[in-house]
């Protein structure tokens, strides 16, 4: 787009092309950095609505934030699960069973 208004540009020397190419690098910087700053900006958008939003587990499933190894148990039945049946599985509630 550049070279289209260049005028005569079929004969050019040595320092247009360097020019050129540095108006081309200076271009293509010129789209990252917007590039950048869109996805920053909806980064810090992001982390004010995950701030203001609290999601509490519920009482039932207390289990999960203090015994990792249910957690584990958890995961590994249901890929078995899915494994063996093919079906999709979705965990409602783990329960520990004393002995």
């Amino acid at each position: 787009m550049f070279l289209a208004v260049w005028t005569n540009w079929e004969s050019m020397n040595v320092a247009e092309a360097l020019l050129v190419a540095v108006i081309a690098i200076f271009i293509v910087f010129l789209v990252l950095a917007i590039i950048i700053f869109i996805t920053w900006s909806m980064q810090k958008g992001m982390e004010k609505i995950d701030a203001s939003t609290n999601i509490l587990p519920r009482d039932e499933n207390k289990i999960l934030s203090e015994d990792e190894n249910a957690v584990v148990a958890a995961l590994v039945a249901s890929m078995e699960f899915y494994r063996e049946t093919g079906k999709e599985v979705r965990i409602v509630s783990i329960k520990r069973i004393e002995d």
